[in-house]
């Protein structure tokens, strides 16, 4: 069977710009990382400072996984001696570092027993995925027996003298509440004896003690890093990794755009940037030329491609929050675009109503559509909006305003001819 061209080339860009562009999963090459300098020089201090542990925390879609799984690299520590392990909402602590320990090729038997289903559990995690794309398989296990629960002297004995790191990913995500409190004294446990193997905590927080509660003893023993949102350099940093990875032109008032859009989440700028090269890619199978560019039409199918196949979470919440009697609400749908063009997070009602009139024409009085707010923050629409105080609301899940943005954009190409003018795409070409 004779090979296209034309084909062949299409597919190896569209391989290239999966590797360069990923919004579904945390980025695994550090050719691909972008940003985040300053971050990377203080976790390489934090790791080499004596008795400190990392705790990395911010909104979601900032890159605190990526930063974790390329921790290792950054800190120049080795990859076989690094262990990840992320946590669902039914994790112990027993569970975390059975895991944990299992990834070290230690096989931990609680109180001597060992059930049918915890020992296809450790057996099964020998072939973890490695950081590189790799699989790595245990070919051994050493197994210890414990007493009723994995202590702080059983982790410092496996792993203090080597110079490894332990991640703990989505650590928010645990309920159990005593996971917490022995997280806190294992961390402390681990800078008193000065471990060699240092643990990183990681998870969706605004502050250390939302991470993991309050623990005055950690106060000089865990460094805090926050990730906040990128910077538009950071962001363009991004799109200009792809464009030299997947070899792909992004014109300068396009790039200008997903930026913007993007506001400070790499997600969203992968997420676009993914979805406009594939657009692009169709000019490979035309084998007119061997360049790839992304102009205004492939931006505008990748940003309809990109909503389309968004976060589930935001366009579930998004239509629960808009659509009434199976129809999308004029005043739901204009409360939410008037956030959505606030730079604050936290947002006045009477900016709100100021936002609105640029839709409407006048500027509705906050009295008009304050129901509107109550229901937006309640379980009813899928609690879309949070009250902060009075006065003033929020988004609950800070992705949602660069997915309402990115809405608006897509309606403003759609409609050309009204061209609404976006303070946040103010200085974009």
């Amino acid at each position: 069977m004779t090979k296209d061209p034309a084909r062949e080339t299409y597919l190896n860009f569209l391989a290239r710009a999966e590797q360069a562009f990923r919004p579904y999963a945390p980025i695994d090459l550090p050719d691909f990382f972008a940003g985040r300098s300053e971050h990377i020089r203080r976790l390489e201090s934090e790791i080499r400072a004596p008795g400190r542990q990392v705790a990395i925390y911010g909104e979601r879609g900032v890159g605190k996984t990526s930063l974790a799984r390329l921790a290792y690299f950054f800190v120049q520590r080795d990859e076989d001696q690094t262990h990840f392990v992320r946590c669902e909402r039914s994790s112990t602590f027993d569970t975390i570092f059975r895991d944990v320990l299992a990834s070290a090729g230690v096989d931990v038997v609680l109180n001597g027993v060992e059930s049918e289903g915890e020992r296809q559990g450790n057996l099964g995690f020998g072939g973890t995925l490695g950081f590189g794309g790799t699989r790595r398989m245990r070919q051994s296990y050493r197994r210890i027996v414990a007493e009723q629960q994995i202590t702080p002297r059983l982790l410092l004995d496996q792993f203090a003298g080597t110079e490894g790191l332990i991640i703990i990913d989505e650590f928010d995500r645990v309920e159990d509440a005593p996971t917490h409190t022995r997280m806190a004294e294992l961390l402390k446990q681990f800078s008193d004896a000065d471990s060699r193997t240092k643990i990183m905590l990681v998870g969706v927080a605004e502050t250390l003690t939302q991470l993991i509660g309050e623990h005055e003893s950690l106060g000089r023993s865990l460094a805090q890093l926050r990730l906040d949102r990128m910077s538009i350099d950071e962001l363009t940093d991004v799109v200009r990794k792809g464009e030299l990875h997947t070899g792909a032109t992004v014109k300068g008032a396009v790039r200008d755009r997903i930026v913007r859009l993007a506001d400070g989440f790499p997600y969203f700028v992968h997420l676009i940037c993914r979805h406009a090269a594939h657009a692009a890619a169709r000019q490979l199978l035309a084998g007119a030329s061997p360049d790839v560019t992304i102009g205004e039409d492939e931006y505008a199918t990748g940003l309809q491609d990109a909503l389309q196949n968004a976060e589930h979470t935001l366009s579930e919440q998004y239509g629960r929050a808009t659509i009434t009697t199976r129809k999308p609400s004029e005043k739901f749908t204009l409360v939410l675009w008037g956030m959505a063009l606030s730079d604050e997070r936290e947002i006045q009602v009477k900016d709100i109503a100021r936002n609105m009139a640029l839709f409407v024409g006048d500027e509705p009085k906050p009295a008009s559509f304050s129901w509107n707010l109550g229901e937006l923050a309640s379980d009813k629409r899928a609690h879309t909006l949070t009250k902060v105080r009075e006065g003033y609301y929020k988004f609950s899940n800070p992705l949602m305003r660069p997915f309402i943005r990115s809405l608006m954009e897509l309606e403003n190409i759609a409609y050309p001819d009204r061209q609404w003018e976006f303070p946040f795409m103010a200085s974009a070409g």
